[in-house]
């Protein structure tokens, strides 16, 4: 057994780190491997069940994970996306399979069982190249996040109905299915339960001793626990680690379990792959080619075309249903997983899976391609999304066209809106960009000067007239975004001050060698604000904080702390200004910005 744990683990090593520096997803990597070590290959698995009842434990840790994401809050907030365009997509992808699935002969159970499996989309290829392309919170970007989170969610039910579907039965479904959701509500009953007066105390007692090796194995201890439970129900081992991500994302320590979890999850969801791509046969590609560019064509053309249709339908341009529909063409890890439950359950033979097999792994390879190109495949496929855009820059032309010593605001969320505020007391001109067409639309109609675009984007910093702006200030949290407007403004304009917001000062150094003039963290400047308040409420100078953090910071972190009543003092110098004991009703980190900013 070593013997083949060492040579897969060599492969997987290499296969990897060949995918990755490719950037190809490191499932098809982990897929490849199987391949080669599988029977249909060079047969390196010899005791290949054994490793597929460990695999079995990687999805249990991936719904853990999916449960730890899928927050009550979160789904609030997205709800016209995840219950609209969502449950439309996963109910129109599977029941056009079944439709296809009936004609080719399979049974309705199968077909069903196939539906499902083909419509989920890979959350790791989208999540990936969205964050690598800047999209994130472009409206395509939250369509797709909002469609994945249903999906994700939808991976519960078809866990729980095929093995129903696969028992021989001679009376009606509805008595099986009913004692399912019957179990299923006392699971979840029991566990946020348990979940709610045992397990959340018992989490904090444990983060509190401040030993990680102790809060890991409680949290694998958590996680098995409730697998166990609902597989002792008659339910999925996935079900129970899910409901128990749920439970424990409402917890303070949601990200810190993400983080504990998270090498156990790709460890073994690494070793699932390899168990699939290990069945697959590869001469069914050469074999069966029309049969597999059928599915695959289907799977992405179909697919997308389907998501174009519901995401216009929801009122939508067209160009953002187009891009909405790329970036979710492809088949998905769990697709695989179903597949996987299908096929033990016996609905599906080994044999006729391999052509499906086949058009999910084709699907995953030729989706980054085209996600990369979804703007440009828009544009061609829908002529009025290109004008659109064209528009746009016209518009951001004309407002910066004779704009001079502006500041440029990159993001309008709430800190920027605050810092806004204060630059038009001053009589300050400012420009913003910003990527959430909600934001836009509030601020155009409240009469900000506003407007859709990436500041990424060399382009549009230019139309927003970057090479006349007195100071540029990038407020975006995601780090990797700022580095990414950081960069593409100093190549432009390598003298304007730049002033950065960030979270916390981990990344104070990196933002720095980007261009930032100052980088403003809002962890530190938080607790400079609670040190005055608390200063103040003792009787002692509330300004003796400033000075000590100030002190502190030489040469780690830029001189952005001043004391404010010294800017208010040579600000007054040039300009009247009225301020009514500022720092009690602003944020700490707007009036740090506005500092920096004057």
């Amino acid at each position: 057994m070593l013997n083949e744990v060492l040579i897969l683990l060599f492969l997987s090593v290499a296969s990897v780190a060949l995918f990755r520096r490719l950037n190809i997803p490191a499932v098809l990597g982990y897929l490849v491997v199987g391949m080669f070590a599988g029977d249909h290959a060079f047969g390196l698995i010899r005791d290949s069940h054994a490793i597929e009842q460990i695999a079995e434990i990687g999805v249990v840790f991936l719904l853990f994970t999916i449960g730890l994401v899928v927050s009550i809050p979160r789904l609030i907030a997205m709800r016209n996306i995840v219950f609209g365009i969502g449950v439309a997509q996963v109910i129109v992808s599977t029941l056009s399979t079944i439709a296809l699935g009936l004609w080719f002969g399979l049974s309705w159970q199968a077909a069903f069982a196939v539906g499902g499996a083909l419509a989920m989309s890979s959350t790791a290829i989208v999540v990936k190249m969205l964050t690598e392309q800047y999209e994130l919170h472009l409206p395509h970007g939250n369509i797709s996040l909002g469609v994945l989170l249903f999906q994700d969610l939808a991976v519960v039910p078809f866990l729980v109905l095929i093995p129903i579907f696969a028992a021989p039965s001679t009376g009606s479904l509805l008595l099986p299915i009913s004692l399912a959701l019957a179990k299923g509500a006392l699971a979840f009953a029991v566990i946020f339960y348990v979940g709610q007066y045992l397990v959340r105390p018992a989490v904090r007692k444990i983060a509190a001793t401040h030993s990680s090796e102790l809060f890991t194995l409680f949290i694998l201890l958590i996680a098995l626990l409730a697998a166990w439970l609902t597989y002792q129900l008659g339910l999925s081992l996935a079900m129970g680690a899910f409901l128990a991500g749920i439970m424990l994302a409402e917890t303070e320590y949601q990200h810190h379990v993400e983080n504990e979890i998270r090498p156990f999850r790709d460890i073994l969801m690494g070793l699932f792959f390899i168990s699939v791509g290990s069945q697959f046969d590869w001469q069914t590609i050469l074999n069966e080619t029309l049969e597999v560019a059928v599915l695959t064509l289907g799977l992405v053309a179909g697919k997308a075309i389907a998501i174009m249709l519901i995401t216009r339908c929801a009122g939508y341009s067209a160009g953002v249903a187009v891009r909405a529909g790329i970036l979710l063409g492809q088949g998905s890890e769990f697709g695989f997983a179903l597949l996987a439950v299908t096929i033990t359950s016996g609905l599906l033979s080994l044999e006729l899976s391999q052509p499906i097999i086949a058009a999910i792994i084709l699907s995953m390879t030729i989706s980054p391609m085209l996600i990369r190109h979804n703007a440009t495949i828009a544009s061609r496929f829908a002529p009025g999304y290109a004008a659109s855009l064209t528009q746009n820059e016209s518009r951001i032309d004309a407002a910066c066209r004779d704009l001079q010593g502006h500041v440029l605001l990159c993001g309008f969320g709430r800190t920027a809106q605050n810092l806004a505020q204060f630059l038009k007391r001053v009589g300050i001109p400012f420009v913003a960009l910003e990527i959430d067409t909600e934001i836009v639309t509030e601020a155009r109609e409240a009469g900000e000067p506003v407007f859709l675009g990436d500041s990424s984007d060399p382009e549009i910093l230019r139309l927003a007239a970057i090479d006349k702006a007195r100071v540029l200030v990038i407020s975006f949290t995601e780090l990797k975004t700022a580095e990414h407007i950081a960069r593409a403004a100093r190549e432009l304009r390598p003298d304007v001050p730049m002033i950065i917001r960030t979270r916390d000062d981990r990344h104070l150094e990196r933002l720095l060698e980007c261009g930032a003039d100052e980088v403003i963290p809002d962890t530190v400047e938080s607790s400079m604000m609670l040190a005055q308040h608390t200063l103040a409420a003792l009787g002692e100078d509330p300004y003796r904080s400033r000075k000590c953090s100030t002190k502190r910071a030489k040469g780690t972190m830029p001189a952005c702390a001043h004391s404010f009543t010294a800017w208010v003092t040579s600000t007054c110098k040039r300009r009247t200004i009225i301020i009514c004991t500022a720092s009690k009703f602003y944020p700490d980190t707007m009036l740090s910005g506005a500092v920096s900013v004057l």
